[in-house]
């Protein structure tokens, strides 16, 4: 597969923001702090491959010179809150990604006996999915350990291992991985709820990871748990509990860090930035009539539902869609050619840069809508 180089989607006209388009920007923004730095935290939607325009909205972020605190994301949001937690510039960023070859995640088919064709339609087709896992007494057709291996090196380039690393990287970073439990029947916050176990289940799972916090445990492991898309990759495991995608409980999770303590609510110092894909081509297609469409209808309706009416209470002019309708591209399109990579980056970009020139985006609008200032 041919690579994609982003410094030439830049260099294309209308892309990249100007100089007199930054000042405007960041006029909009509150004061850097003493060392002149801005700062925001971040919350990545999953979305598959198409988690690609992330980066070119990183891209747009990284021209302001906005620096991140907070950082959560469900599948591939987790995968690209990750990355931004280690200590890798967006040029190695973009370098890494850009050379990544996806079908390297597809290298390890779980049975012979699971017939499929093109990845990318895949879950568009559950019923021959759920025919073949049948068949060959397999919980998702491909394993989900070359994504593990391939995450785990990209970390430790930027000496990112634990989630105890991340604050060892920068001070007050937090990272939060958003993961679903079958077996529970709950949603988890990764490495949070590790700690909210029931005490005699948190023994046992910390000495069967060997681990003596929480924050011991791996980022790598809690990403693979976070992406492993139902049917397509195999469940993970918490100890004896089964581990699926976190956007079967929440794609979205733009509220992870709003939560206050005590009863007195506190203003923010920043933004907090939820970065979302909009696939309008996806969202209309929903045509219920049989039962195998209306079971791929209530799939998709119990990913996007919760998270679409709490980003209805909670937007709060805090949220960037980054409509990928057009570059054509479904979550599981592992084949993601040069061409589709270079529409989704520049996509991100220029959403992001439209959303923060927008005349409703700005720090004393945001406060106000968040019942802060006149």
């Amino acid at each position: 597969m041919s690579n994609w180089y982003p410094q030439q989607i830049l260099q294309e006209p209308g892309v990249r923001m100007s100089a007199t388009e930054r000042q405007t920007i960041l006029s909009k923004f509150p004061p850097p702090d003493e060392n002149n730095q801005i700062y925001a935290d971040a919350i990545f939607e999953g979305g598959g491959v198409r988690g690609v325009a992330f980066l070119g909205a990183l891209r747009c972020c990284s021209d302001l010179g906005i620096r991140w605190r907070k950082l959560a994301g469900t599948s591939a949001g987790a995968i690209t809150a990750a990355v931004l937690a280690t200590d890798l510039s967006i040029d190695d960023l973009e370098e890494l990604l850009g050379q990544l070859d996806y079908n390297i995640f597809l290298t390890q088919k779980n049975s012979p006996l699971i017939l499929n064709g093109d990845p990318a339609d895949d879950l568009q087709s559950p019923a021959w999915t759920l025919l073949f896992l049948t068949i060959s007494r397999q919980m998702g057709e491909y394993s989900s350990q070359p994504f593990r291996q391939w995450l785990e090196a990209t970390l430790a380039k930027g000496h990112l291992h634990t989630f105890a690393d991340v604050k060892q990287l920068v001070k007050d970073r937090e990272l939060k991985v958003v993961i679903s439990n079958l077996s529970r029947g709950e949603m988890l916050v990764i490495p949070d709820d590790l700690h909210r176990r029931e005490s005699a289940d948190s023994d046992a799972l910390y000495e069967e990871l060997q681990l003596k916090s929480a924050e011991d445990f791996s980022v790598a492991e809690a990403v693979r748990l976070s992406m492993s898309i139902p049917l397509f990759f195999e469940p993970g495991k918490l100890g004896n509990d089964l581990i699926v995608d976190g956007g079967i409980l929440s794609n979205f999770p733009l509220w992870i860090y709003d939560r206050q303590s005590g009863s007195t609510p506190v203003a923010p110092r920043w933004f907090t930035f939820g970065f979302r894909l909009v696939d309008t081509g996806i969202e209309n297609q929903m045509k219920i009539n049989s039962p195998v469409s209306m079971l791929s209808a209530m799939f998709t309706t119990m990913m996007k539902a919760r998270d679409r009416y709490h980003q209805r209470e909670m937007d709060k002019g805090r949220v960037i869609n980054i409509d990928v309708t057009e570059a054509g591209v479904t979550t599981t399109d592992f084949h993601l050619d040069a061409a589709s990579k270079a529409n989704l980056y520049r996509l991100g970009y220029l959403y992001t840069k439209r959303f923060f020139l927008s005349s409703n985006f700005s720090w004393e609008k945001h406060l106000k809508a968040r019942g802060f200032g006149e």
